[in-house]
């Protein structure tokens, strides 16, 4: 056999591979943002939190309710109204999340912590069902439409992929800036480090933590609207966000920004390999997911590994 012949569908896979890019880095985006979101949490009050998945669920519903039920114009920006409403219910649930439940438990084990979080998860995720169907489809919030060809390539962007990597890499910077430069930032760190001296100068550890959680779930809020055009929008699909987020946060050590914005991306991408190579499937990019956390996880355990303190 002719070696033209051997590696022709190699060579088409690769193609394959090679166009399916933008989907991957569009997926790493959203991972990234919320990622983001739950590093953020973890780095100020220590508490992981699986409801993150549910948190996007409901807020890219509560959009959802604005940009495609409500009656509009055709010339309204639908699409914004329902991302800004859908900020707003991130917040909100973030903030009722650490006041009502979070915070009553200082002092208690991170597992009793995280098993509210979970309880969270499930509450809100029945709700969202309850609301808005369990197994119905519903459309996506369309940001933008289109998309353009890259010059001298068949590799091809929608608007929409472009608009969730600018978004993930601008919060991300806008986060680290945030961390860094503002009194915010500097608070946020120092309750980080450890709250008790955190209030032994004066800083609002509650206050603090609640930020935390109000930005971070934010951004779980963008990233479950930013992410419906790309998957089967239903209660189910939305939640398990927070297992490839979760990965994402582990490649960044749970500390580090820009690691997991970087993990988050590799991890989109290596997603669509399996896709490229003629094993498409739901099970089989769990079971990448699922690779990449055990990777994550002996890296961030390792005998003599410390924990990074970094932006």
């Amino acid at each position: 056999m002719h070696a033209s012949l051997l590696f022709a569908p190699m060579v088409a896979d690769l193609e394959t591979f090679k166009n399916n890019i933008p989907a991957g880095l569009a997926y790493g985006g959203v991972y990234a943002l919320a990622a983001l979101g739950l590093v953020l949490i973890y780095r100020v009050s220590g508490v992981l939190n699986f409801a993150h998945g549910a948190v996007a669920t409901v807020s890219a519903f509560v959009a959802y309710t604005f940009a495609v039920q409500l009656p509009l114009p055709a010339w309204f920006p639908s699409g914004l109204l329902g991302l800004i409403a859908a900020i707003i219910t991130g917040c909100l649930l973030g903030f009722l999340m650490e006041v009502l439940t979070i915070r009553p438990l200082t002092g208690r084990p991170a597992i009793v912590k995280v098993a509210v979080t979970i309880g969270w998860l499930l509450a809100l995720q029945q709700a969202a069902g309850l609301i808005w169907g369990f197994t119905s489809y519903h459309a996506p919030v369309t940001l933008l439409s289109g998309g353009f060809a890259v010059p001298g390539t068949a590799v091809r962007f929608g608007y929409d992929d472009l608009l969730v990597i600018v978004v993930a890499l601008v919060l991300a910077g806008v986060t680290g800036w945030l961390l860094q430069n503002t009194t915010l930032g500097t608070s946020m760190r120092a309750v980080s480090d450890d709250p008790r001296v955190a209030r032994l100068w004066g800083i609002d550890v509650n206050r603090v933590t609640a930020a935390s959680w109000v930005i971070g779930s934010a951004m779980a809020a963008v990233a479950g609207v930013l992410i419906t055009p790309f998957i089967i929008f239903t209660p189910f699909t939305l939640t398990i966000i927070v297992v490839n987020s979760f990965a994402a946060a582990l490649l960044g050590r749970l500390q580090s920004l820009t690691f997991t914005v970087i993990g988050a991306m590799v991890l989109g991408i290596a997603q669509q390999v399996p896709a490229a190579f003629g094993a498409a499937g739901t099970s089989v990019q769990q079971a990448v997911t699922f690779a990449v956390v055990l990777f994550a996880l002996a890296i961030l355990f390792r005998p003599g590994m410390r924990v990074m303190r970094t932006v």
